[in-house]
């Protein structure tokens, strides 16, 4: 996992391979330019910038014969316990072997004791030894003696039969009608012996199976032209594009003490004005008095995955401290594996996560006697003066009650997290790691760097910064994958590589929720690839509330930080739901509002009929209706007197009947005479019914 930066060390930046062919200096190598034929010089803060760079271009990989992508291997939670005991138990048998306490190999191997084996050996061959040496001689921790990960290497399908496929998948994915895997299946048994037809029997494609053209579809399957087809090339877009005894050191790395204390100092959040004291985890050299690392924390004790992320710290460069804190002054160069940690004898110290991944790696844990401080006296003494220097600022609550009186500590607190960074970073640089100390007699910074020279130790590199990372990972959870990629803590994360697993997962209906892997730093998080056995990298998303409340992405994101976002975005919520009484009188005034017009347009329409009645000329079955439209019956049997019968009835010589006297006897003959004249039946024949107006 660890590689030494010395002569014949191969690796690549970018694309461009090197060779290390001399060290110039403790921090300067001459390397061979393999891609161009020529020596260079690079420093060890260029590596360091590598090593830490997401920019593929300029990216550190080390080279290592067999070393195969499968990340998942540093995540311990994916390993079985018999997997893991599998792992110890050849460790055990080859760990005498490798330390040369083993004469005579074929003797030790015939006389195992077979009890002791892997579950996977029956019996033990010097092979097979000789084979777990080798494996562990490349990478140097014991995670390189886990078993494989099992699962297909490869398809047996000739790359002409696998090419016509691929062409008949791409043309069923134009079309935009449905058709089920098994139709389609049969569609392309037949396309192919239609194919076969006029080749020779040496040459005709293979016929799948339909279990394998299934699998392969689910690969091969592409939905974005048949979803252009069906949504339109926006849509189809979005859906395409859319996280004991004083210890003697003898030289550096070789005991690192480890321990935490509350800092002496409240800090505030500047948005909410709420007040923390915060946790310091702390690392040294024993032999230097060098700061190795520290992480802060804000809840009463740390857990496992707090110390992991402190190893963490211990185990890489510190780098772009003079970029982010330009007002640090020196340099801070202390990191590397150590070869044993010192912590106290404290239940939450001793934890099987931390014993099992220092295990892995080979770095040995050593307890010290209940209450008995003095056995790790160097970082004691180092949290005593970190908390010294922070009595003298504002917001300090000193180190007893009666030193601090009736001083307020909360309401003096005006440092934020991003300040305390800032503090800490100058009193470890330039008021720890390059001030003389009299406890080991020089500065220790200096002392470290000549320390390394004399005890010949070369600087050690993680072989990638995932793999270390994944290793010391604090946390796991499951979450699950959406077009805005995955929410944790109230923000998303998202990158390319994520979104490209998730359409992988969409379109072979696979399980959308994933583990999620991160640490203190929630600036990026893992997570898993089930099908390729790998993680993938997803970064938290810039939006307008991080920006609102001033999260700054140039410095480390923690986890405690977005989680109180998140509840503060909540309880505002939630206020805002018990007290909305605008929000009801709105609903109700747009209810009335409703009614009222539903009632005037009501009122509307019974003017305008009354309008239209007036307007209309009253209408009877001798003098007809004005408005020949008002004339069409309602039955289709019935008849209307025409216009003009109707004129003709009105100039009849019986109208005249008005104008004559009823008692006369004149009126009397010329009514009956009309009367005779007046034709009934054909009257009567064209006589309508006409219905009311309303």
């Amino acid at each position: 996992m660890f590689i030494t930066l010395d002569c014949g060390t191969q690796f690549k930046i970018g694309n461009t391979e090197f060779e290390i062919m001399s060290i110039v200096d403790d921090k300067t190598f001459e390397v061979f330019n393999k891609n161009y034929r020529m020596t260079e010089r690079i420093t060890l803060k260029e590596l360091h910038e590598s090593f830490y760079t997401d920019d593929e271009a300029r990216k550190l990989r080390f080279y290592v014969e067999d070393d195969s992508d499968e990340t998942s291997k540093w995540d311990m939670e994916n390993h079985t316990p018999l997997e893991k005991q599998d792992m110890d138990r050849k460790y055990a048998i080859i760990q005498p072997i490798i330390e040369g306490r083993v004469q005579n190999v074929k003797e030790y191997v015939n006389n195992y004791p077979t009890a002791l084996l892997p579950s996977s050996q029956t019996k033990l061959y010097r092979s097979t030894v000789y084979r777990w040496i080798k494996k562990y001689s490349r990478q140097e921790n014991k995670l390189s003696l886990l078993p494989a990960a099992m699962g297909p290497k490869g398809r047996h399908i000739d790359t002409e039969t696998m090419g016509f496929l691929r062409d008949f998948i791409e043309e069923l994915d134009k079309k935009a009608e449905i058709r089920t895997t098994r139709d389609k299946w049969l569609l392309y048994e037949k396309e192919v012996k239609r194919h076969n037809t006029f080749r020779e029997e040496k040459q005709k494609l293979s016929i799948l199976s339909e279990s394998t053209f299934r699998r392969l579809y689910k690969e091969m399957h592409d939905p974005r032209p048949r979803q252009i087809q069906i949504m339109g090339i926006a849509h189809a877009d979005l859906a395409q594009n859319g996280v004991r005894s004083s210890f003697i050191a003898e030289r550096p790395l070789q005991y690192v003490e480890l321990d935490w204390t509350p800092l002496d100092y409240i800090i505030v959040n500047f948005d909410t004005d709420e007040t923390y004291r915060p946790i310091v985890m702390y690392a040294v050299d024993k032999y230097t008095d060098m700061p190795l690392g520290y992480i802060v924390i804000f809840k009463e004790q740390p857990s496992a995955g707090d110390w992991k992320q402190l190893l963490l710290q211990i185990m890489t460069p510190k780098t772009h401290i003079q970029e982010l804190y330009p007002r640090v002054q020196k340099e801070w160069s202390g990191y590397g594996k150590p070869q044993t940690i010192i912590m106290d004898n404290a239940s939450v110290n001793d934890c099987e996560e931390v014993s099992e991944v220092c295990g892995a790696i080979g770095i040995g844990l050593l307890f010290n006697e209940k209450a008995s401080g003095h056995q790790k006296g160097t970082v004691e003494n180092a949290l005593g003066k970190i908390n010294r220097v922070f009595h003298a600022y504002r917001g300090t609550t000193f180190s007893n009650f009666q030193e601090k009186g009736r001083y307020n500590s909360k309401k003096k607190a005006c440092v934020d997290i991003n300040k305390l960074h800032e503090m800490i970073h100058i009193v470890i640089v330039d008021l720890v790691a390059n001030k003389y100390n009299r406890g080991v007699g020089g500065i220790p910074e200096d002392l470290w760097n000549e320390a390394l020279k004399d005890s010949k130790i070369r600087r050690q590199l993680p072989q990638q910064k995932e793999y270390i990372e994944l290793l010391f990972a604090s946390s796991s959870t499951y979450r699950t994958i959406g077009p805005k990629g995955i929410e944790l803590q109230g923000q998303f994360f998202n990158s390319d590589p994520l979104n490209e697993l998730r359409l992988m997962i969409q379109n072979t209906g696979g399980n959308r929720k994933v583990r999620v892997r991160y640490g203190m730093d929630m600036r990026h998080i893992y997570v898993y690839d089930e099908k390729n056995k790998r993680y993938v990298l997803a970064y938290l998303k810039l939006n307008s509330r991080l920006m609102r409340h001033h999260v700054d992405f140039n410095y480390p994101i923690h986890e405690e930080h977005l989680a109180q976002l998140c509840y503060v975005n909540n309880r505002d919520a939630n206020e805002f739901l018990q007290n909305q009484e605008h929000v009801t009188d709105a609903l109700t005034t747009l209810e009335a509002i409703v009614q009222e017009g539903n009632q005037e347009y009501k009122q509307t329409k019974r003017k305008r009929r009354r309008e239209d009645v007036e307007k209309s000329k009253g209408f009877s079955a001798i003098y007809g209706v004005g408005n020949k439209a008002d004339s069409i019956p309602h039955d289709a049997n019935v008849i209307l007197v025409n216009q003009e019968e109707a004129d003709g009835i009105a100039e009849h010589p019986s109208n005249v009947l008005a104008q004559i006297p009823e008692d006369s006897s004149a009126a009397k003959i010329i009514e009956e005479e009309a009367l005779d004249k007046v034709d009934f039946e054909q009257i009567n024949a064209s006589w309508t019914i006409e219905r009311k107006l309303r």
